[in-house]
Formats: C-alpha cells, sequence, structure tokens
C-alpha cells in the first residue's frame, strides 16, 4: 500500500537549494484515492519565489484538491492562497447530486416587481375626432390643408386614423417627454421633443378642454408604464388557439394564449440526456437526475455557431433530431393537442431557409398543428416594450445588438458575438478556481450560474469600484448559501468571492479581459445608432431597449446609458429601457402579436403547407 508519508517526503524534497546548482525535475507524487489507488504525476511546472525563501527556491507545483466545507480564500489574496495549507486531499465530486432543488429554484416563474416610480395610473387615455395639419406645418395652405382623423391618445402617443374603425394607422407622435401648448381657436401644438410637431384642431371648446386634460397627463416621462405589463397567468383565449414556443440556447418556454399578455406557463433548461445504449431521450431538468446522466451523453440541441460573422447563414445550430423531443415535452407539459392549435414559434433571428423548411415539416406534418409562424426573438422583444423601432440589445448565452425601423431590421447594423452569458460564467469559475473551490461538470456549473445570478453585478464605474475594492475589500465580499440544494457531504455549503462579482461581467465592455480582439458592447450599440437612417439616430438613442438574463446584472442598464452617453455628443439623449420582465421578453412579446389580426396574415396553415410548401418561407424573409 502507498503510505500517506510519500507526498510529505516529496514536499521536504522541495526545501531551499544552493545557488547555481542543477535543478532536479520533480518526482512522481502518489496520491492516495478513499476508493482505488492510482499514480498522479506531479506537475512539472514550477514557481520561483524570491521572498521570503532563498534565491532560486523551487517548489513543484503539487496537484491541491479543494478545501473542503467552506474553506476560502479572497479574490485579491489568491498569492497567498497558494502558501496556505497545501494538503493533498480527495476530491469530493457531484457525481451522484440530484440537483432538481436549484433547477427548480432557477426555472421558478415570477413576475419581477414593477417600478415604484411607475405614474401610468395617471395618464388618462382619449379617443375623438381632431383636425390635423401636415407634420411640421404651422399653418394651413391650399395643398396642405387640414384633415379630419381619428386620434388615440394612449400610453405616451397619440395615434391617427382614417376613421373611427381604427384599421389601418395613418401615424403617430410621441407625447412622453414632450410639451402640448393650447394655440387659441381651440388649436392644440404638439411637440414631440425629437424635432416632430403637429397642430390639431378640436370641433368644440368641451373637447378642446377634455383633450388638453389627455395629451397633458401623457407628456409626462415615464416610458416604463408604456412596457407591456404581463400577469402571472391569464385565461385563455375564447377564439384563439394558439401555442406560444420560444426557443432559445439556454432555455424553452411555452404557453397558450389567453386573453392578455402573460409570463410562459411552461420553462425548462434546453438540454437532452442520450442513453448511450437505448438512445432514449430525456429532455429537461430531469435530464440532471444522476440516474440518468450517468449513463448518457448530455445534449444542447440549440446552440450559438462560434462563428463571429454576422452574415453566417446559420447562427445557431440546431439538432432536428433532437427537436421532436423537445416539442413533445412542451406539448405533454401543457396537456394539450398539438393538432387543435397553432403555433407562433419565437426563434433566433437569421435561420436559414432549409432549417425553417425543417421546423415547418415537423411541425406541421409529424405534430400536425394547424399552421406555424416563426417570429424573429429580436421583433418579439421589442413588442414586449410596446414599441416596433429601437436598438434591441439581447445578452443570453451570446449576445446580439439588433437596431430596428417600424419592425424591420437594419441588417448593416446588427452585431453577433459568440460570447455573454456563458462566458461570464467562465470568467466567474476561473476565479473560483483560483480560490480553490472546483467546478468542472455540467451539473458542477449549474452552481457556478447560481452564483453568477446571485451576486454578480456590473459597475458602473469599473476603476472606482477597483479602487474601492483595494482600500475596504471585506465590503465586497458575497457568500451564496448552497445547503438548501442537498449538495453532497464534502463539497462547499456556500460559496464566497468578492472581486469576481464585478470583475466577471467587465468582459462585455473590457473584451481583452477575455482575451479576444472585439469591441465592446457600447461601441456595437454606437455601431447599430449609425447604420440607422440619419433622421432616425436621435430617437434610437432614446430607444435602447434590453431583453435576455445577461442584462438582469444590477447596474447593466446604467453602465450602458453612461458608456453610450459618452460616445455622443452633449445635446444628443441617450435613454436605455429596462423591463422588470425582460428575462421573458421575446415570449412576453409573442403574446402581444398573436392576439393581432396580422399573426393569421402572416402563419402558414397546414393546407397551404401541403399545397405550396416551402416556398410559402418566403413571406416570412425579413421577420
Amino acid at each position: 500500500a502507498i503510505q500517506p508519508t510519500e507526498a510529505n517526503k516529496a514536499i521536504e524534497a522541495a526545501k531551499p537549494i544552493e545557488a547555481n546548482k542543477p535543478i532536479e525535475a520533480a518526482k512522481p507524487v502518489q496520491h492516495v484515492n478513499p476508493v482505488h489507488v492510482k499514480q498522479v504525476q506531479a506537475n512539472r511546472q514550477v514557481d520561483v519565489t524570491t521572498k521570503p525563501f532563498a534565491k532560486n527556491f523551487v517548489r513543484p507545483l503539487l496537484p491541491v484538491d479543494p478545501v473542503v466545507n467552506g474553506g476560502e480564500v479572497h479574490g485579491l489574496r489568491d498569492s497567498q492562497a497558494f502558501h496556505d495549507d497545501e494538503k493533498v486531499q480527495p476530491r469530493v465530486t457531484a457525481m451522484s447530486w440530484d440537483p432538481h432543488l436549484l433547477l427548480k429554484e432557477m426555472y421558478t416563474i415570477k413576475l419581477e416587481d414593477e417600478c415604484a416610480n411607475d405614474v401610468s395610473s395617471h395618464i388618462i387615455n382619449m379617443e375623438g375626432y381632431m383636425e390635423k395639419l401636415p407634420l411640421n406645418k404651422k399653418k394651413a395652405t391650399l395643398l396642405k390643408t387640414w384633415k379630419r382623423r381619428f386620434f388615440k391618445a394612449q400610453d405616451g402617443r397619440l395615434h391617427y386614423y382614417e376613421n373611427d374603425a381604427g384599421v389601418k394607422e395613418h401615424g403617430e407622435i410621441n407625447l412622453m417627454g414632450g410639451q402640448v401648448d393650447g394655440l387659441g381657436g381651440r388649436m392644440i401644438g404638439i411637440d414631440d421633443g425629437r424635432g416632430r410637431y403637429m397642430i390639431t384642431r378640436c370641433p368644440t371648446d368641451k373637447e378642446y378642454n377634455e383633450w388638453m386634460i389627455s395629451l397633458e397627463s401623457q407628456t409626462i416621462d415615464n416610458t416604463h408604464a408604456t412596457y407591456v405589463k404581463p400577469v402571472i397567468k391569464s385565461l385563455h383565449h375564447p377564439s384563439k388557439k394558439v401555442l406560444i414556443i420560444d426557443l432559445g440556447s439556454c432555455s424553452i418556454r411555452a404557453g397558450k394564449l389567453g386573453n392578455e399578455p402573460s409570463l410562459p406557463e411552461v420553462f425548462f433548461p434546453t438540454i437532452i440526456a442520450k442513453n448511450k445504449q437505448t438512445g432514449e431521450l430525456v429532455c429537461g431538468a430531469d435530464a440532471y437526475k444522476p440516474a440518468i446522466r450517468s449513463n448518457s451523453d448530455i445534449i444542447h440541441p440549440i446552440r450559438p455557431s462560434h462563428k463571429v460573422d454576422k452574415k453566417s447563414p446559420s447562427p445557431f445550430n440546431i439538432d432536428m433530431q433532437l427537436m421532436p423531443a423537445l416539442f413533445k415535452k412542451v406539448f405533454t407539459e401543457l396537456a394539450v393537442n398539438p393538432r387543435e392549435y397553432w403555433v407562433l414559434l419565437s426563434a433566433p433571428q437569421n435561420l436559414s431557409t432549409p432549417l425553417m423548411s425543417q421546423l415547418m415539416a415537423l411541425l406541421v406534418e409529424e405534430m400536425g398543428v394547424l399552421g406555424v409562424n416563426i417570429v424573429s426573438q429580436f421583433l418579439l422583444s421589442l413588442y414586449s416594450y410596446n414599441a416596433t423601432s429601437g436598438i434591441l440589445v439581447d445578452v443570453g448565452d451570446r449576445f446580439d445588438i439588433v437596431p430596428i425601423i417600424d419592425g424591420y431590421i437594419i441588417e448593416k447594423g446588427v452585431s453577433r458575438k459568440p460570447y455573454g452569458g456563458a462566458r461570464i460564467a467562465e470568467a466567474l469559475n476561473s476565479s473560483l478556481t483560483e480560490n480553490k473551490y472546483r467546478f468542472f461538470t455540467e451539473v458542477e456549473k449549474l452552481i457556478v450560474r447560481h452564483v453568477m445570478e446571485r451576486s454578480c453585478y456590473m459597475a458602473v464605474d469599473y476603476k472606482k469600484e477597483v479602487k474601492n475594492f483595494s482600500m475596504l475589500p471585506g465590503d465586497f465580499k458575497a457568500t451564496v448559501d448552497l445547503s438548501q440544494f442537498d449538495i453532497p457531504e464534502g463539497m462547499w455549503s456556500s460559496v464566497s468571492h468578492d472581486v469576481s462579482r464585478f470583475r466577471a461581467p467587465e468582459g462585455l465592455y473590457d473584451v481583452d479581459s477575455w482575451g479576444m480582439d472585439n469591441q465592446g458592447l457600447h461601441k456595437l450599440v454606437n455601431e447599430a445608432i449609425n447604420a440607422s437612417p440619419m433622421d432616425t439616430r436621435r430617437e434610437m438613442c432614446r430607444s435602447i431597449f434590453l431583453s435576455g438574463g445577461g442584462t438582469l446584472y444590477p447596474g447593466f442598464a446604467e453602465r450602458l446609458q453612461k458608456e453610450i452617453t459618452k460616445l455622443m455628443p452633449e445635446s444628443i439623449t441617450v435613454q436605455v429601457h429596462a423591463s422588470p420582465q425582460r428575462y421573458h421578453s421575446a415570449y412576453i412579446g409573442a403574446c402581444v402579436l398573436a392576439n393581432l389580426g396580422v399573426f393569421e396574415t402572416a402563419a402558414i396553415s397546414r393546407k397551404d403547407w401541403f399545397k405550396d410548401g416551402a416556398k410559402l418561407l418566403r413571406k416570412w424573409q425579413n421577420y
């Protein structure tokens, strides 16, 4: 049997040596494994230290296992960590751990608290007929005369139509943040503060007074009031039978269309365990069960491409052989017969035509749904803000910056990068590893994600944060409790860290810290603004919308707004919008779209698919 003293002998052999004496290679060191006895080659790397040891002192880097049960070393004390008790200890793994309690917390569906400053209850909506002059005209001419239109003042915007049927909108003007003035003669001047001006004329004094009260109530700059406010669960729509499915590389969201926008009914990780012997597939959280994952390959069926080129025809890789299992899980969880429903599929941007064709064939031909409408997740996220134009900043496993005007994506301004939340987790894990925490396996990395979501934040001023940390490091320490997740005995009951709380996400702005040669998030947003038409750029600066779990870090919106403001002239106002419900923004936007009449027009029915096939996909070329 190998005696434990062998390790001590190796350490003894590493005592200070005389100067100029040849350095001998480190001898093999043997570990005592509680189950198996096997040799482990000592790391050949050496660490040359000058103080407090003698010159040329060489200390072999022996394999060091984690300090169990709460051993911790703070973030900027890594050099001290190596001098502590370097005892060779058996590694306790999570091989037998069932993370269902952790996954249950991660995938709990809940409404976030709305903004305390929301004054939407003071907004007075109104509709009725008025006359109007053309935009930016202050007096009528022979050709530019008054036109009678039907107006709707709602949620900070004034919409106008040909008549009260409200079928086709002629235009709109922002009220929120603007100014309304009485001009006499029952005329109202409306300045949106963004370079657009409109004069309206009311038919009676009574209506003039009512319109003035309504319009003035909506000029308060309370953009939060315009965001779609979902309910946790809605009554199912009485006439439309639509299933909403949001395909994400990290998570799947699904639910039945309701009377009003709601959060998803089904929410689970996009992961599949494939049995190595039988090929049996298990989807979602169950794939992490020890009895299942021990005999299976863990597969992510929807993954972002690692290509940085935004023109890549396939920025997402979808394993179509595994997609039937995911869709069947959705239908089972919702307890529905897919043959009775239409499907609104929220999908990654720029799916190739062959891939869309395969998804259509799977849903219509194999699953038997009544019809399908595939819509870009970015457009849907924008709809969750009740907007059709703006810069969408979506941060998930990767990040995308997408300029959109009137529902159309400006492709030349799109930026797609193959890093985001997943890279932040890697940076955090590297820091935790330096502090003697060890999270290597797929299931152990769930703990890293939990620590990241519970304790990381975006520094509004990174240099100032580093300076404050150097003076008061104790103020930055955060401890994430893991005891409620039935962690195996011998692993950590908590994880503590400090500087990595704000250093890990900093790579979104300082990409060099991640070893990448790309521009930071703020500069790419600036490129998207400059790619927009000249007359829209001022408005685009005020219309930057966040979506995705990677934008939920405290300080994210404030930092982005600060960095973009630095890049703009002083006369330009920058506004970053962060809905409290942005984690589910694409799903919420899908609820909005599915309730509109345009849904049926854009969808491809089962009957039409069997008749005309893939050529119908051309209607989605600008989706």
